[in-house]
């Protein structure tokens, strides 16, 4: 290929991919902003942003993943009232489309072994980490045993109280979520792992912002997580059966066939 081709089809690259970040970056914003419910305990909240930067990462890859979710992200923080988190956002979020493209698109993540040599150490670490933010010994927090705390929904504010063990339950019945769809799914399999596989970075991540940055007690900070997974989950579940059906209908095809080029010219 002449390089004059190599140069034009690069420039239509940046173009799309500037294109990309441009609209997926407005999408998160408003996804994220448009439906929150307010967690009273910790100051943050649940949304529907995670489906538009997990839908960023899958279609337009790690780069687009990064700056759409990072960014619009923590837009939405800053502008709906939770400038507090707007700093953590942008790099959980940003980490979490990295990785989620960077999955998706990589050749490896294609390959059975590496892929499941991956989903163990993932899934290992889920199971453990919640083993160590519900025990007390580990956090130094007495009241880490239980997930208790208050969140707004529709103009009431509810309590509730769990037994910590329930988030250990959670990431096991996660686990094997992950790992049913490794063995019996394919194509989607592979998208909806990404997701799925780029969703503790939040977890764990705001976890860390709230002890280390925000200074919450560990407790505050555990009463979140079932939101996050909550977030995680459903973000997969919408992001992937839309992106199958944009491949299905030819529409995600120029975006396929561009990359494939672009490795031919590597």
């Amino acid at each position: 290929m002449s390089s004059n081709n190599q140069k034009e089809i690069h420039e239509i690259d940046i173009f799309r991919e500037i294109a990309l970040i441009a609209v997926f970056t407005a999408l998160v914003f408003l996804s994220t902003s448009l439906f929150q419910v307010s967690l009273i305990s910790s100051s943050g909240y649940f949304n529907l942003g995670e489906a538009f930067v997990y839908l960023a990462a899958l279609i337009g890859g790690p780069l687009v993943g990064a700056v759409s979710g990072g960014f619009g992200s923590a837009l939405a923080d800053t502008f709906t009232g939770f400038g507090l988190y707007a700093p953590g956002t942008f790099i959980i979020k940003g980490l979490e489309g990295f990785l989620a493209g960077y999955l998706f698109h990589k050749t490896a993540f294609g390959q059975r072994n590496a892929r499941r040599i991956l989903l163990g150490g993932v899934t290992l670490f889920i199971i453990f980490f919640s083993f160590y933010v519900i025990t007390p010994q580990l956090t130094g927090d007495p009241n880490s045993r239980i997930i208790s705390g208050s969140f707004f929904l529709l103009d009431q504010v509810i309590d509730y109280q769990l037994p910590g063990f329930i988030l250990l339950i959670i990431a096991i019945l996660l686990s094997c979520m992950i790992w049913f769809i490794e063995i019996k799914m394919g194509e989607r399999g592979r998208m909806a792992l990404a997701c799925l596989l780029a969703g503790p970075i939040i977890i764990l991540g705001y976890y860390l912002y709230e002890i280390i940055i925000i200074k919450l007690p560990s407790s505050v900070a555990l009463f979140e997580m079932p939101f996050n997974i909550a977030q995680v989950i459903f973000g997969t579940f919408i992001a992937v059966p839309v992106v199958a059906y944009l491949e299905e209908l030819g529409i995600l095809e120029n975006i396929k066939e561009s990359r494939k080029v672009k490795r031919l010219i590597k």
